[in-house]
């Protein structure tokens, strides 16, 4: 997948994205603002942000920064934002793999449902942890490739028809925790059957 396919499939669901992935991922979600262990003036990173369904969970006294790569998936978030009359988010169009801040900017980060979709994944939580504070903490809800000897030979052969589609099944969590520095704190399913995980880093 290319920077310019992924932005352009994501265009397109924009229109359905609520209808078909708002319950889907809600109970992710919902966990969300939990593992990020926010305090009153916190700055949250939200990478690959869609349509802004977060928004409703997260509380109003910390300042929100949320990209994404599709601009009509921002601008659904920027009409959910005022329907919320939510003053502390500001959204800006960005490519994950080079997000336009200074090291350290950001206390916590959050990528919800977005790290299997993106070309380079090792880059873009790279780039994550580079913007985010020592001590401070990422955190992730995705489906990574299963552990079992069964599923993950599946997960990876169907990887390339679901790129297509704008994702991929054979995103190996351990793999890439490895590639980027970084060691898991708090990892828990989430999800109907637990098909999604929650994950929970501590920058270094």
């Amino acid at each position: 997948m290319s920077v310019e396919y992924v932005e352009k499939v994501y265009n397109r669901y924009s229109s359905f994205y609520d209808v078909v992935f708002g319950k889907v991922f809600h109970a992710g979600r919902e966990l969300a603002p939990e593992l990020l262990d926010l305090f009153p003036g916190a700055q949250l990173l939200e990478v690959g942000v869609g349509t802004g369904l977060s928004f409703p969970l997260l509380p109003r006294n910390i300042q929100i920064t949320a990209i994404d790569l599709s601009q009509k998936m921002l601008d659904l978030a920027k009409k959910r934002a005022h329907s919320l009359a939510l003053r502390n988010i500001e959204l800006i169009k960005m490519d994950a793999t080079n997000l336009n801040f200074p090291d350290q900017a950001f206390d916590r980060v959050l990528a919800a449902y977005f790290v299997s979709t993106v070309p380079d994944p090792v880059k873009v939580v790279l780039e994550m942890k580079r913007v985010c504070k020592p001590g401070g903490l990422l955190v992730f809800m995705n489906h990574f490739q299963s552990e079992n000897r069964v599923t993950a030979p599946f997960e990876k052969a169907v990887s390339p028809l679901f790129y297509r589609l704008g994702f991929r099944t054979d995103l190996n969590l351990r793999r890439l925790m490895d590639q980027c520095g970084l060691e898991i704190e708090t990892r828990e399913k989430v999800g109907f059957l637990g098909n999604w995980t929650a994950v929970r880093c501590i920058v270094p």
